[in-house]
């Protein structure tokens, strides 16, 4: 450790400069190969989440870019008729979320309703922590109370067995809900069709909905609950009969796409620019190595006075290694502390702005298991980088003829 810490003091900070330049040049490597990581491991849980629904005869709907809605145009009697025609044919799920209320916690975070029937329950349910599922048959008469599951952030002000009144904004009128059951925490749901990006659920309120909900349910809410509709059991003749009908009796135009067809529409666009970033990721990481190692070893031959006079008085060349391995660990830690430190702040900003629909619980301001693992890759492409420097540096260094001299 006194070696360590002479080199430390006495040369590597006498010339800061190269120290500065190989902190700066490990934070960039550090960064690219933590955000390269972490996109490709929220896409692979993405992959995963959407196998549910990639079966035989499951199409969603996705609202054409040339379809414009005008809601004022749009009859109650007309928007029911299709839900009617959904219930009598077809078997579909419908999740729809961001519906916001003012709903007391220790947080002060406004609380986002999450509405789901049971057959997207079953085709993409959420795991409970705590408690029971939901179940979905009622009747929506004023004694009715909701069980409803809840995310982890509401779980100690509103364990199982509680019940509370809130306005719902779908049915606008106040109606009671009953925790049934505590949401696992950091629960997501990845998007459909951008399968690197998820929203979590740690503030949310799921709301089991069935066909007396919806029958009582706003045009807004229909209309969105059509957005993201996942019909089942049925072939793409019957799918494009009920996007015809659709249109024209509440003149929306869906497509309806297989989720196979959405995976490839995200292969098409998405995972070709997620391949340039591995290329352009790989490329920048082989000239950081390069540039990398070329700063040290002019460092080396800034500082080969200093080494050698220690060579000369007795340090042996594994010395001199474990010098540097110090040297370029002690600069990994720092540089790795900086990345989990942005980390952690970009984590904790949605809870700076209180956004519940990215708030994620964990260490240091929410960092979840992606976030470890790309600060894994990141330290095992530190450990390689020092591995190489060093190794370029020992064979540089020995071939100084008058330490290579002495130590003969």
């Amino acid at each position: 450790m006194k070696i360590f810490r002479f080199f430390l003091v006495r040369i590597f900070f006498k010339k800061p400069i190269v120290a500065v330049t190989m902190l700066v040049l490990l934070l960039l490597t550090n960064y690219i190969a933590f955000s390269t990581t972490r996109t490709i491991v929220s896409t692979s849980e993405g992959y995963s989440q959407v196998s549910r629904l990639n079966v035989p005869g499951v199409y969603i709907a996705n609202l054409d870019p040339n379809s414009d809605i005008d809601i004022d145009s749009i009859k109650v009697k007309s928007m029911q008729d299709v839900y009617d025609r959904l219930n009598d044919t077809y078997r579909y799920g419908l999740f729809t979320d961001g519906y916001i209320v003012d709903l007391k916690n220790s947080y002060d975070i406004k609380v986002p309703l999450a509405y789901m029937n049971e057959k997207y329950a079953e085709l993409n349910p959420f795991e409970c922590a705590e408690g029971s599922g939901l179940t979905y048959q009622y009747s929506l008469d004023s004694e009715t109370v909701l069980p409803v599951l809840i995310g982890r952030g509401l779980a100690d002000e509103y364990p199982v067995g509680t019940q509370f009144g809130v306005h719902d904004p779908v049915l606008d009128r106040e109606i009671q809900y009953k925790v049934s059951g505590i949401l696992k925490e950091n629960s997501a749901h990845s998007n459909l069709y951008a399968l690197d990006s998820k929203q979590y659920y740690n503030f949310s309120i799921v709301v089991p909905i069935n066909e007396t909900f919806i029958k009582e349910a706003n045009i807004p809410f229909k209309i969105n609950g059509l957005m993201d509709l996942v019909v089942t059991d049925t072939n793409k003749r019957e799918i494009s009969k009920l996007a015809d009908d659709i249109h024209k009796t509440v003149g929306i135009k869906l497509n309806f796409y297989s989720q196979q067809e959405n995976i490839d529409f995200y292969n098409e666009y998405f995972v070709s620019s997620l391949w340039f970033l591995c290329i352009v990721t790989a490329i920048l990481l082989a000239i950081l190595v390069i540039v990398s190692v070329w700063s040290s070893l002019v460092a080396v031959k800034l500082m080969i006075k200093d080494f050698t006079i220690n060579l000369l008085v007795g340090l042996s060349y594994s010395g001199v290694r474990k010098v540097f391995y110090g040297f370029y660990l002690t600069l990994t830690s720092i540089s790795l502390t900086g990345i989990c430190a942005v980390a952690a702040y970009y984590r904790y900003q949605s809870w700076i702005f209180k956004d519940p629909l990215f708030i994620t619980f964990g260490f240091a301001g929410g960092l979840v298991m992606m976030d470890w693992l790309a600060l894994l890759v990141a330290l095992l492409v530190d450990l390689f980088l020092s591995l190489v420097i060093v190794q370029v540096l020992m064979w540089r260094i020995k071939r100084v003829p008058i330490s290579v001299g002495v130590l003969q």
